[in-house]
């Protein structure tokens, strides 16, 4: 069977859906993934035939608009950003689209590349999946990410309202270039939502992060949106793309010469000030007498002249999974890998969220009791330093261990892959 995977967006939005097409591809499928031109390489990289499709979106984001719109916090307005960058991009991003999905068998998509997708594959007249990287349809338990502050917990009409809301501003802003793809397919136009179209056509939803994270609503849903659990790359992919040729081995040696460190990253969200957020770090830690062990994966830091005390390690990227066991905490800006990553080696976690769905998830480590949530642009040394000595209460500490118990076991690449195949028959 021909797959077609059309993405965009950042490397946290393709990594976890090449860990499902690399599973599609072991199955005997001819998988070919769309990706950003900035992240080609990372998908050939594991194996993958790849083909451009969508802009760059980190280079949106490292640039002065996108840095003044990280630093404002407001999820909307970081949303007109990428909606104009997609607007100049909307008819290159149409044709690479279909280019991507030519002669397909059946389509994946994703969140964000969801409302081009229908399209193409109601003209091809083949089967789609969406793959959804956290709760983005209506539901009662939860508001639209950004809509509502975190930590409020509204009724399920007023949730409801939010999301009636989002999906209308979503379908206005975008309905024009999705028009103009309809009408490159020889389809009529159509003014409905994509959540709309995607009911209608009883598409599958897969929501592909853990359902421990979202009490209340899997009993909301259907079997059409089932949940699989985050998605990771194997082994050999991840030495492929050389997620483990850090230098791990000097991080463990200087996690076990003293207490277990806290981890501080933020991931693929550039920040504009990197040395200011050093020295705040820094400066918590040895306030807390805590060490530090610091990922500047998140921004062009000079590791080797960060001016640093004993107690701060300031590394490159490396495998969480073989670095976060040895840790006491983890801060970070609540991607879902991340997050993930944290919560499954147990870790209590203080969620400094930039934007997007960061402060959902910053709000449910709140709710859950695993954690704190605060916004990255409130973040200084006092607040920094009293939501790391929050999650280090024993209380925290021992519900996170005991949160990680909950979140699935089971082979969540597979079992997306096997929806996937059971929606083709």
């Amino acid at each position: 069977m021909r797959i077609a995977i059309p993405l965009t967006g950042t490397r946290g939005d393709v990594q976890p859906i090449v860990a499902l097409g690399l599973e599609l591809q072991r199955r005997g499928h001819d998988v070919l993934l769309g990706a950003p031109p900035n992240l080609i390489g990372f998908v050939a990289g594991t194996g993958l035939a790849a083909r451009a499709c969508g802009p760059d979106i980190q280079q949106l984001y490292s640039s002065e608009p996108g840095q003044k719109a990280l630093a404002s916090g407001n999820t909307f307005r970081l949303m007109q950003l990428v909606a104009r960058q997609m607007a100049g991009y909307a008819g290159q991003m149409n044709r690479e689209v279909i280019e991507v999905c030519a002669n397909a068998d059946l389509i994946v998509a994703s969140t964000v590349t969801e409302d081009r997708a229908s399209s193409v594959a109601e003209a091809m007249d083949v089967p789609l999946v969406s793959l959804h990287y956290y709760p983005c349809r209506n539901n009662g338990a939860y508001p639209f990410p950004g809509a509502l502050p975190p930590h409020w917990n509204p009724p399920a009409r007023v949730n409801r309202a939010t999301w009636v809301l989002a999906e209308n501003l979503r379908r206005v802003v975008f309905m024009r270039y999705l028009n103009d793809l309809r009408a490159m397919l020889g389809l009529p136009k159509s003014w409905a939502s994509t959540a709309a179209v995607l009911a209608r056509r009883n598409v599958p939803e897969v929501q592909i992060y853990d359902p421990a994270l979202v009490p209340g609503l899997p009993q909301q849903w259907d079997e059409r949106r089932p949940f699989t659990g985050f998605l990771t790359l194997d082994h050999a992919a991840r030495e492929a793309v050389g997620d483990l040729a850090g230098d791990h081995a000097g991080i463990l040696s200087w996690a076990s010469e003293g207490e277990p460190p806290v981890f501080f990253g933020f991931g693929s969200m550039p920040i504009r000030d990197a040395a200011a957020v050093l020295a705040i770090v820094s400066e918590v830690s040895a306030r807390l007498g805590v060490r530090a062990l610091v990922s500047a994966g998140w921004s062009d830091l000079d590791i080797a002249a960060a001016k640093v005390g004993a107690h701060v390690k300031v590394v490159g990227a490396f495998a969480y999974d073989i670095v976060f066991p040895r840790c006491a905490a983890a801060v970070h800006h609540g991607g879902i890998g991340t997050l993930f990553e944290s919560l499954r080696a147990g870790l209590p976690t203080l969620v400094c969220s930039v934007s997007f769905e960061q402060p959902m998830w910053g709000g449910q480590v709140e709710r859950l009791g695993v954690g704190a949530h605060m916004k990255f642009t409130q973040l200084t040394a006092a607040r920094l330093e009293q939501g790391v000595a929050s999650i280090l209460t024993r209380e925290c500490r021992d519900r996170a261990a005991a949160f990680t118990k909950t979140l699935s076991t089971e082979d969540s690449a597979a079992r997306a892959a096997d929806i996937v195949e059971a929606t083709a028959r």
